[in-house]
C-alpha cells in the first residue's frame, strides 16, 4: 500500500541525532490534491504535520507529533461541501525486525508491534497519510444541518380487519356459494 500513496518523506535513521530530530511536513497543493483523492475528500485546503523522531537504541525509533489541518468533505445529509478542522496525535514505534504476534492465541497477551524500519529508513509521508485518513470523520455532517425524516401526514390510520372479521367474511362467502 505504501507505493500507491502520493506523499513520501523518507528519513535515514542513521542521520537522526541521539537527541532526536524535529520534522515539519507541509504538502504542496499538488500533493494535497492527490491526498484528497486517496482519502476520498473534496479537497485539503490546509495540512501541517509536526513530528519528533527519537532514536531508541541502535535499531529502533519513536515518532511523535501532531497532524493538524482542514479538510473539505461532503455532508452526508445535505450533500454540500464544507470545511472541517482535523487534529490527530501521532505516536508510533519503529523497529528493524519487529516480532510477530501471529502465534499468540490469547488476545490479552498481544502487544502493539512496532512498525518496520525498511533498509534503515522511515517514510514520514506515508505515516502522515495514515494518520490523516484516521482523523477524517467517515460520516461528516455540516454544522447546523440536522436529519429530518420525511413522514406522511399523520391522518387517521387505515383500519385493518381483524383475523376474526376475515373468517366471518369467509363464512358469509361460503353461505352465498351454497
Amino acid at each position: 500500500m505504501q507505493n500507491d500513496l502520493p506523499w513520501s518523506h523518507v528519513i535515514e535513521l542513521a542521520a537522526v541525532p541521539d537527541g532526536g530530530m524535529d520534522v515539519e511536513l507541509i504538502p504542496d497543493a499538488e500533493t494535497r490534491e492527490k491526498l484528497a483523492e486517496v482519502a476520498e475528500l473534496v479537497a485539503i485546503p490546509e495540512l501541517k504535520v509536526s513530528l519528533r523522531v527519537l532514536p531508541i537504541g541502535t535499531s529502533g525509533a519513536k515518532v511523535q507529533g501532531l497532524l493538524k489541518g482542514v479538510v473539505r468533505q461532503t455532508c452526508v445529509i445535505s450533500l454540500e461541501a464544507f470545511d472541517s478542522p482535523i487534529e490527530e496525535d501521532v505516536s508510533v514505534d519503529f523497529a528493524v525486525a519487529p516480532e510477530s504476534n501471529a502465534d499468540i492465541e490469547d488476545e490479552d497477551e498481544v502487544t502493539d508491534v512496532p512498525d518496520p524500519i525498511v533498509d534503515g529508513k522511515i517514510d514520514l509521508g506515508v505515516l502522515a497519510t495514515e494518520f490523516l485518513i484516521l482523523a477524517i470523520d467517515p460520516y461528516p455532517r455540516k454544522p447546523g444541518v440536522e436529519f429530518k425524516a420525511i413522514i406522511d401526514e399523520p391522518g387517521e390510520p387505515e383500519r385493518k380487519p381483524s383475523p376474526f372479521e376475515r373468517l366471518s367474511g369467509l363464512k358469509d362467502q361460503l353461505k352465498k356459494d351454497n
